[in-house]
């Protein structure tokens, strides 16, 4: 699997791109997502490694899931076979696609994500009170919890504890914030409903 540094150049470049594609400069990139244009210039040149929180900003603007930033596992190229409706696929661990890693203490995986109705992410915090922070975004999704156990707040002041096998819907265009309650790891994989809305074409 590539390493965080080449993680973070091969998201900036993805970034740029679609900022281009859009026809966006940076200076309205940093007006639409709150964070400045010198920021957004770093992470773009693989110079700094942005939060999951920020990269959801750049996301909701971009019309783009987080999932579409992954970086592939080129190591097994011929091993991991492209999703089929019609055909029963097999992903393994080793086979996830990195998005972020934050020191192993806040890290996402792309499990499924060539399917244009919906992704399927693995999150891992570690450490201590590993807390990350998720701005909107433009798609429903489901968390289910698989390993210890997770507190979930949401701007409004409702606040969800998920204990091992609990799931729960957050709908679209609301923030919410995650934080790990056990003492151990927290595994847990996010189901996106992605519709043709969130997609559209550049």
């Amino acid at each position: 699997m590539k390493n965080q540094g080449q993680v973070s150049e091969s998201l900036g470049s993805t970034l740029r791109s679609l900022r281009q594609q859009y026809g966006l400069t940076l200076q309205e990139m940093a007006e639409k997502t709150g964070l400045s244009a010198g920021f957004l210039s770093k992470i773009e040149r693989g110079a700094s490694q942005p939060t999951i929180n920020n990269l959801q900003k750049i996301c909701y603007v971009l019309h783009v899931t987080i999932n579409d930033l992954a970086v592939p596992n080129l190591e097994e190229p011929a091993s991991r076979e492209e999703p089929s409706s019609k055909l029963p696929s097999l992903i393994t661990p080793e086979q996830r696609s990195l998005i972020y890693n934050l020191n192993d203490v806040v890290k996402l995986e792309s499990i499924f994500s060539s399917s244009s109705d919906y992704k399927l992410d693995a999150m891992t915090l570690a450490g201590g009170s590993a807390e990350y922070v998720s701005s909107k975004h433009r798609y429903d999704e489901i968390g289910i919890v698989a390993q210890g156990a997770m507190e979930i707040q949401f701007g409004n002041g409702q606040v969800f504890v998920l204990n091992e096998g609990a799931a729960l819907l957050i709908p679209s265009d609301t923030e919410h914030k995650v934080r790990k309650l056990s003492e151990g790891i927290c595994i847990s994989f996010w189901f996106k409903l992605v519709s043709e809305e969130d997609n559209p074409g550049i």
